[in-house]
């Protein structure tokens, strides 16, 4: 006797057995009972359902996310060229250390031989600095040793390489590989991700721990045992780095649970970030604990009770515009578009995306990233460091950004036009920005190999912007950093007066008093004490105007005045 199928599903041969019409609507029906199963599928996973679906079912369920190695493959490619334009309009801008760079690296080099040869540290370092001095400023001086500040900046552009690859990796888990890769052109495109790639300073180090913490906890929303939490170290290792990474923490924390809300449900929505945030809480408290008093004063200096500023808001809303405007505007558009329907094509494979709430809190939550440094900065109205700080937050934003340049694109490429020239206005502003930041302070080659001429045993240097000479000199045993002076501080013990002297009145008498062996300033930095330097060295006998050196451009000179005789 032949047994019949319990499978509802037409075999070949009776298939085979039909006319032509009535095959065609046969295979139909299958393909809509298949549809139907998928949908029965995910809305039984979104529900909490009992699992009463079909295997067959499942199969669909997993062949409808499945991506053609193919389409894998060169999606792959165009990252890799995607990365190599970032390598090379990074690489195009160059510049002398900027004073951060050199402070940071000198230091770095401190540690390393209080560490190897219990050398003397020349500073409280940790109660000022704004981030941990024995991390990224011995990373940065190891690479220093090996190859100069070429090779300190290398460093920070392949962290920042690496930063795009993971925001695509993060993007393509949360949406689909196209608005990945429109996630990684826009982030690798713009001013604070060029900018940093070349900046030898605590910045893209930082950015990458905190966009692996970000990508970490994307991508374990499947694991059945609790990965994610391998992002909390990372996070603090973040933190530990650079103080100001605290703000975007919360982010990173929210989004483990958005993440994983469409694939595993409410409960591990609400658990994850619950579990994370007592994770890294506990974490912070046991480094505060070990790393003493002196790194707490410098956290709380540098980052909870920073300095009120002078910048308005419409000067910082308008910096904030060139510098991440074009990327605001297309997280705007994209969370709006993906909160209204997931997927720019509708027969577009797109990663589970949850109800409409949960994608309208996915693209609040990445898309207000952004705004959290302006609006922090904003409100201390200071601009000291916000072109830096932004990119923090666009790392977390980028995958709404790339969104929003998918739907601009639209569906089978029909708007590529207004796509290309959206991507294009973002590409022209992050090369401009990037490349008046990098050029905005003096090119001090000239200036260091004269000032090496002038050095003398036991002589004191005043110098504005003193920590670039000490970084580039630090091989002469003349330049040690307790024989420089910045024009930021001056403590003069005046003899005659018999009292310490600080400010304009501490330069002036140390002037007259012939205490400085080479006075150098450039009107750059502190241009009022500048000028009360310059008046003060042109009444004196004691010195005598020895060069004037051209620092990269026509509107900086560098004046080198030297003791006589």
């Amino acid at each position: 006797m032949t047994m019949k199928s319990d499978s509802p599903s037409t075999s070949s041969q009776d298939v085979a057995s039909l006319r032509p019409g009535q095959e065609k609507r046969t295979r139909r029906d299958e393909f809509v009972k298949a549809e139907a199963d998928t949908v029965m599928f995910a809305s039984a996973r979104a529900m909490h359902l009992p699992d009463v679906i079909t295997a067959s079912a499942v199969r669909e369920e997993s062949y409808r996310y499945q991506i053609h190695p193919r389409r894998t493959w060169l999606s792959r490619a165009v990252l890799a060229l995607i990365l190599l334009m970032q390598m090379l309009l990074t690489l195009r801008m160059n510049n002398s250390a900027f004073e951060d760079e050199a402070l940071y690296l000198y230091v770095g080099h401190l540690e390393i031989a209080h560490w190897l040869h219990g050398a003397a540290l020349q500073g409280d370092y940790p109660s000022y600095f704004s981030g941990a001095p024995v991390l990224y400023p011995v990373l940065g001086a190891a690479a220093d040793s090996i190859g100069g500040l070429v090779a300190a900046r290398a460093v920070s552009l392949v962290e920042m390489l690496l930063a795009t690859t993971l925001v695509y990796g993060m993007t393509r888990r949360l949406f689909n590989e196209r608005v990945a890769l429109c996630a990684g052109i826009v982030f690798a495109a713009s001013e604070p991700t060029l900018f940093l790639g070349n900046l030898a300073t605590y910045d893209a180090t930082a950015l990458l721990l905190l966009t692996v913490s970000a990508w970490l906890v994307v991508r374990t929303t499947d694991f059945g045992w609790p990965a994610y939490l391998l992002a909390a170290p990372l996070m603090l290792l973040a933190v530990a780095t650079k103080y100001a990474t605290l703000l975007f923490i919360p982010s990173v924390i929210v989004l483990a649970g958005l993440a994983v809300a469409p694939r595993r449900g409410g409960k591990a929505a609400f658990g994850r970030p619950i579990a994370l945030a007592a994770l890294f809480a506990a974490l912070c408290a046991g480094l505060i604990y070990v790393a003493g008093p002196d790194y707490m004063t410098g956290f709380k200096f540098t980052t909870l009770t920073r300095f009120q500023g002078t910048s308005s808001t419409s000067s910082l809303l308008w910096d904030c515009a060139q510098w991440v405007g074009v990327p605001l505007l297309l997280a705007l558009i994209g969370a709006v578009a993906y909160t209204k329907k997931p997927a720019t094509d509708p027969k577009g494979q797109i990663a589970s995306a949850g109800s409409s709430l949960q994608r309208a809190l996915l693209g609040a939550v990445l898309g207000g990233t952004i705004l959290l440094a302006p609006l922090e900065q904003i409100r201390i109205h200071t601009e000291t460091s916000l072109f830096k700080h932004v990119g923090f937050g666009l790392v977390i934003a980028a995958p709404i950004v790339g969104g929003g340049l998918d739907r601009v694109i639209g569906d089978h490429f029909r708007r590529i036009q207004i796509g290309i020239a959206v991507w294009g206005v973002a590409l022209a502003v992050g090369m401009t920005t990037a490349n008046n930041q990098f050029n905005g302070w003096p090119n001090s080659a000239l200036f260091v190999s004269a000032m090496a001429h002038y050095l003398r045993p036991d002589a004191r240097y005043l110098v504005e912007v003193d920590e670039v000479p000490i970084y580039y000199l630090r091989n002469y045993p003349d330049a040690q950093p307790s024989q420089f002076t910045s024009t930021y501080y001056i403590g003069y013990f005046d003899n005659t007066q018999g009292k310490l002297l600080t400010g304009n009145d501490g330069y002036i008498a140390a002037i007259k008093a012939g205490y400085f062996q080479v006075v150098a300033y450039n009107y750059s930095t502190t241009p009022a004490t500048d000028g009360v330097i310059a008046r003060a060295l042109a009444q004196s006998p004691l010195y005598r105007l020895a060069n004037v050196i051209p620092n990269g451009n026509d509107t900086v000179r560098q004046y080198i005045w030297v003791k006589s005789g």
